[in-house]
């Protein structure tokens, strides 16, 4: 059994669904300071988008499909090219499909979990990119947020490894890939794979890189992860703030003094409690990951709500022996508690609620699933003016983007 399951290809596999592939974990992305981490993504010195265009080759067929395109002898100048995310079917590539209970053509329920090799097209990607300077000596990561439905990748010719899962990101670490100057990235997409039986919800099908492609660069000791909760009281006025963070070593040395500080800032950027809310002091073995619980107590802190959409920002900072600032990680958060009494009313802070919302897709008239940042902001105006306050993210997970503009606009999300 097992050695027929070898044959198998990886995208018609249950026992594959990635290969070489980082572990999950929050948004996140390293800043260089306290205030490029107040900024946006793009001001960051540790991030480099790969969006754009790239050249791209699709066919119908994995048999068709250019088997080495990924070499670095492997001349791309006559293909056309593609802007990535997109979603190859609104750029003239294949068809897209509409079905709700009924699956696509291609995934036969009369052999699960085989797909139908006489369709199912495949999507060829290649670009250069250079590494910033600044990163030597650096880890590099590179971060696809949206693949369907399953995908190889390629640096200068070396296979770094395979996803599936299309509608969360997927990340690899390339640092032993990389060459000074140029480097060659290629990525081969397969419309269908196995997880398509999985994928099958009351929706357009689209294929393709359809949202955003990056990297970035983490010192040897970073925040890999990290989760904050908030507690309040059960006079809904005071809370405890609960941060747990994973700090990882991929360094070859034992770490003996570094330093973690959380602090947290208010809407007018003013520190709350005090400038540093939070800190501990920790050693790390080389390759081991390390976990640390801190918790502060925050007196009255503003509130949540749908009309009161209150949100602090959360800074983590990481500095070495040298007091020296290794990585700076940063997110957004509200003070809110969700529950169910005994009347099985819904409350937030204490209060009864009613949702008044809707279902949406990531779906949009020009782009397929590639939504736009604007258009996800025309979205959630016309939900606040039309009085929603909720959201189903039907049926999958959304671009980290929407959940970011939920909490600024006040919309209750049913993930």
């Amino acid at each position: 059994m097992n050695e027929k399951m070898n044959e198998i290809p990886d995208w018609e596999n249950p026992n594959i669904f990635s290969i070489g592939k980082e572990r999950a974990h929050s948004t996140l992305l390293p800043f260089e300071s306290f205030n490029e981490a107040l900024g946006n993504w793009e001001d960051s010195k540790y991030f480099k988008s790969l969006n754009g265009n790239w050249k791209f080759n699709w066919v119908k067929t994995p048999k068709e499909r250019p088997k080495e395109f990924y070499k670095e002898d492997f001349k791309v100048d006559t293909w056309k090219e593609i802007d990535v995310p997109s979603n190859w079917q609104m750029r003239g590539y294949g068809i897209p499909i509409y079905t709700n209970v009924k699956y696509p053509y291609s995934v036969n329920t009369e052999d699960v979990p085989k797909i139908d090799h006489n369709y199912n097209p495949v999507g060829s990607y290649r670009r250069n990119f250079s590494i910033p300077s600044n990163w030597i000596e650096r880890e590099v990561i590179i971060h696809f947020a949206g693949v369907k439905s399953a995908f190889y990748i390629w640096i200068n010719g070396k296979k770094v490894g395979y996803s599936q899962g299309s509608m969360t990101p997927a990340e690899f670490n390339i640092t032993k890939y990389l060459i000074n100057g140029e480097n060659i990235l290629a990525v081969e997409v397969y419309r269908w794979s196995d997880g398509s039986y999985l994928e099958d919800q009351d929706m357009w099908r689209f294929s393709g890189i359809f949202r955003d492609v990056y990297l970035y660069s983490i010192p040897k000791v970073h925040i890999r992860d990290f989760f904050a909760l908030c507690e309040l009281d059960e006079n809904y006025e005071n809370a405890i703030l609960k941060v747990k963070v994973k700090i990882i070593n991929s360094g070859k040395e034992n770490i003996e003094q570094n330093k973690i500080e959380i602090s947290l800032l208010d809407e007018k950027r003013q520190y709350v409690e005090s400038e540093i809310l939070m800190s501990e002091i920790f050693m790390i073995k080389s390759n081991t990951e390390h976990v640390i619980e801190l918790q502060a107590n925050i007196d009255s802190p503003n509130k949540w709500t749908d009309e009161t959409p209150y949100l602090y920002d959360l800074i983590l900072k990481l500095e070495n022996s040298s007091h020296q600032i290794t990585e700076v990680e940063h997110c957004k958060i509200g003070f809110r508690k969700i529950e169910i009494d005994e009347k099985g009313s819904l409350l937030i802070n204490g209060k009864s609620i009613i949702f008044k919302g809707v279902d949406r897709h990531e779906h949009d008239p020009d782009h397929g699933r590639a939504i736009p940042y604007s258009r996800m902001i025309e979205d959630i105006v016309l939900m606040k003016r039309n009085n929603i306050n909720a959201v189903r993210t039907s049926h999958y997970p959304n671009h980290p983007k929407w959940y970011d503009l939920c909490d600024k606009y006040g919309v209750y999300v049913v993930d």
